[in-house]
């Protein structure tokens, strides 16, 4: 009986259950993202046996409190989805689109997207992948470093809002800091109803017709009717052979690929002159922060997701919901064709994924982007070869403002960790988060 104790004793209870952090044990994944605490809470996801989709959907609702400047509930975005049961990819757009009436907000449609890949892919309840996001903004979080360099630049604009000022400036109108405490109660109530009710709230309910009201405030038009008849997409992928796997690209519409066409230059011309290609050339000036971030998740079983979000504006249009701590997004001018971009390079013999990457920063993203997928693929790189490109003085060289997150497992996700490299762009204080347990 003694000896039975002991043995009980030893093994330190019951096993964590599906849901559970430490339900998946051995490799379990990896998850790389341009803020931090983002990746952290997808790894978590992936470790309670969640799939790629739920960690992304989780790190999405963390995005919405630790990295506003980029994602957000008013926001719009792309994700490219690889699930290994179906053996399938697929383009998700949830791009931000004009009202029917025109006007200066968007209708907002990362949240639809969002629910949209969890009604999919997801294995894991809802509402646990809401609640961390809810939690941290009621009680607060730290400012990232991700955040702090994003938010000095934006102060002046922000300090004509005065929900915002309050909330990420100072009584002297200077920015947050690293390291200092962000409490958003407002965002956290939101938060709740979306855990509780779904997302129907924001498209048709009372946190509607707050959105609407403030809009209208900004010189928007959107009406409860735009927010009823959003919808996110799911549409094909435009594909690239590159020996025995598949360069996956993200496909907006009928003959509306400029990622293939990116990467299809890429493989005979030189980054500047694909992008003479494929680029206008106010596009390559990137004068502004254009308030897009990426993300990359790739789940033990196989699948992964990279997923790029957009704002349209660093913060939006620097204008909030004051009701509900949600920045607003400028109306697209015409529709975001996808650049930055999100890319997926698929084994599909073998059912697994083997890359995802998503780049932000415009243009110069996307090339990045699209360079280090072919340099990993088809030329034999290792990923810390390939992003030798992404150092931390390409900004003053002139190379633009991209910022590259990346996984590459050369003989697939299952096989483990052992055959994976892992990358998050220096540039943008970002994170990979790759444990066992």
């Amino acid at each position: 009986m003694l000896a039975l104790l002991l043995t009980v004793a030893a093994c330190g209870g019951p096993a964590p259950k599906l849901g559970e952090i430490g339900a998946i044990g051995g490799f379990l994944g990896a998850a790389v993202a341009e803020e931090p605490r983002a990746a952290l809470m997808a790894r978590d996801v992936l470790s309670a046996g969640g799939t790629a989709a739920d960690a992304l959907t989780a790190a999405f609702f963390t995005m919405t409190v630790t990295y506003p400047v980029a994602v957000g509930l008013g926001g719009g975005g792309l994700c490219l989805y690889y699930d290994h049961r179906s053996n399938k990819t697929e383009t998700l757009d949830f791009r931000l689109s004009a009202a029917a009436a025109g006007g200066t907000v968007a209708v907002p449609g990362a949240l639809r997207g969002m629910a949209l890949l969890h009604s999919r892919y997801g294995r894991l309840p809802w509402a646990k992948l809401v609640a961390p996001a809810e939690t941290m903004a009621r009680f607060g979080h730290q400012v990232s470093r991700a955040l702090a360099k994003r938010l000095r630049p934006q102060a002046a604009r922000l300090r004509g809002d005065p929900t915002a000022a309050a909330l990420f400036l100072h009584s002297n109108g200077t920015a947050r800091a690293e390291a200092e405490n962000l409490i958003q109660i407002e965002l956290a109530s939101i938060l709740t109803r979306i855990r509780t009710r779904g997302v129907g709230d924001l498209y048709g309910g009372e946190a509607g017709q707050q959105l609407v009201q403030a809009s209208t405030m900004q010189g928007g038009k959107v009406t409860i009717a735009d927010l009823r008849r959003y919808r996110a997409v799911w549409r094909e992928t435009a594909r690239r052979p590159v020996g025995d796997n598949v360069l996956h690209h993200p496909m907006l519409g009928p003959g509306d690929d400029p990622a293939y066409e990116l990467t299809g230059l890429l493989r005979e011309k030189s980054m500047s002159v694909a992008a003479a290609h494929v680029f206008a050339r106010d596009d390559m000036a990137m004068t502004v922060d254009r308030g897009e971030g990426a993300i990359v998740v790739g789940d033990s079983f196989g699948s992964a997701g990279a997923c790029v979000y957009n704002m349209n504006g660093a913060f939006g249009n620097g204008a909030m919901v004051s009701s509900l701590g949600v920045f607003l997004a400028h109306s697209p001018a015409s529709p975001w064709r996808g650049y930055p971009l999100p890319l997926l390079g698929v084994n599909e013999h073998v059912h697994q994924a083997l890359l995802a990457i998503a780049g932000a920063g415009g243009p110069s993203g996307a090339m990045e982007t699209a360079a280090v997928s072919l340099a990993v693929m088809a030329n034999g790189r290792t990923l810390s070869q390939a992003m030798e490109i992404l150092g931390p003085s390409a900004e003053s060289n002139g190379r633009g403002a991209g910022r590259v997150q990346a996984l590459w497992c050369s003989k697939g996700l299952r096989d483990g960790p052992e055959s994976c490299q892992f990358g998050s762009d220096p540039r943008a204080f970002g994170l990979a988060a790759f444990d066992k347990f």
